[in-house]
């Protein structure tokens, strides 16, 4: 459908507009980032990225690579020297996010007059606002808020701004689905979308954390399954014994479509890659490792859960859409940004 662009509402403004209005709610008031934290170090397209944002990802990969290479890597000045091309590569990719994303693809999308539903600015900050309150009930203070916001590297201000980021991204998918029909919801579409190669079912065995012994593990229990006449079985059998990851434990599995899984990159590629009844290879992910069976799907159970596996469908024609927006997004350091040592930021 081909907007009218002549009568728009900016959705990414509006994003723009609401961050900065959420600086002034009342109840769980928010908390002003300094000079520092706010300060330019990049643009992702046009939209400017934030030291503690940087600093956010910057801290959060040193950890996980801590734990991936070594305790000492950071500590140690040769070592550390040694990985900072690493860290440098998986700061930079990840911070191009799904949240710039959404911001470029409201920047594209608008909303005509008529009888087009208008982007709810207000509804984005009660849901913001409503979701920090939240997380202040449940540390108990807005002290021990921040103090969780801290151990994690985040600020109050980007806490805020990637939770209205994701209520942008929902107000974005039901205007694409009802609004302007470029997310596909007719029934024949999802029956002929549920029975193609793009939404499969799977099971898995993972082992959290990435260390020399759960890779020895995991190649243990990838032969045994391997071995076996009953993959499936034994696999659910093996999963009990060592899985990390409770959330599967039913002989069902888990079932899902494109861009919407919930284990990563690279659990989506290995698991699409196989075939019905094929045990993947031992897949290595930030997290740990998985070894993935792909299983048949089961016409009862895709009957009894019809309407949910809908909405993931069409969540997964939307996240196609997102992605290719993503695609497009390149990070850039401006000056300041050039001139910071990636390794001395605390």
């Amino acid at each position: 459908m081909k907007i009218d662009r002549k009568r728009r509402l900016s959705l990414a403004l509006a994003l723009l507009i609401l961050l900065t209005a959420v600086m002034s709610s009342c109840a769980a008031k928010p908390v002003k980032s300094t000079d520092e934290e706010a300060a330019i170090v990049g643009k992702i397209g046009k939209f400017d990225v934030r030291y503690e944002e940087l600093r956010y990802l910057v801290l959060n990969h040193k950890k996980d690579m801590a734990l991936e290479f070594g305790e000492d890597i950071w500590t140690d000045p040769a070592k550390a020297e040694e990985y900072r091309d690493e860290l440098m590569t998986r700061v930079t990719e990840s911070i191009v996010s799904d949240y710039y994303a959404v911001q470029a693809m409201a920047d594209f999308y608008y909303v005509g007059g008529g009888s087009a539903v208008m982007m709810k600015e207000e509804a984005i900050l009660d849901a913001v606002q409503k979701t920090v309150e939240l997380a202040v009930d449940e540390c108990g203070s807005f002290r021990k808020y921040k103090k969780m916001l801290e151990e994690q590297y985040l600020t109050d201000y980007l806490f805020r701004y990637y939770n209205a980021a994701e209520e942008c991204a929902t107000e974005l998918f039901y205007i694409l689905s009802q609004d302007l029909g470029e997310v596909e919801s007719d029934d024949e579409y999802i029956d002929d979308y549920m029975h193609s190669d793009s939404f499969i079912r799977t099971n898995h065995i993972f082992l959290q954390g990435v260390t020399e012994e759960n890779l020895a593990l995991a190649e243990k229990l990838h032969a045994q399954i391997k071995e076996s006449d009953q993959k499936e079985l034994e696999l659910i059998m093996l999963k009990g014994i060592h899985c990390a990851d409770y959330t599967m434990t039913t002989r069902h599995g888990k079932y899902f479509a494109r861009y919407t899984s919930d284990y990563g990159d690279e659990y989506e590629l290995a698991a699409f890659d196989l075939r019905v009844n094929q045990l993947s290879d031992i897949i290595k992910t930030p997290e740990g490792y998985y070894i993935i069976l792909r299983l048949e799907l089961e016409e009862d159970y895709l009957e009894d859960n019809y309407d949910d596996f809908k909405d993931d469908i069409m969540g997964s024609e939307f996240n196609k859409i997102l992605a290719g927006y993503k695609s497009e997004l390149k990070f850039e350091f401006n000056d300041y940004g050039k001139s910071i040592n990636i390794l001395e930021i605390e």
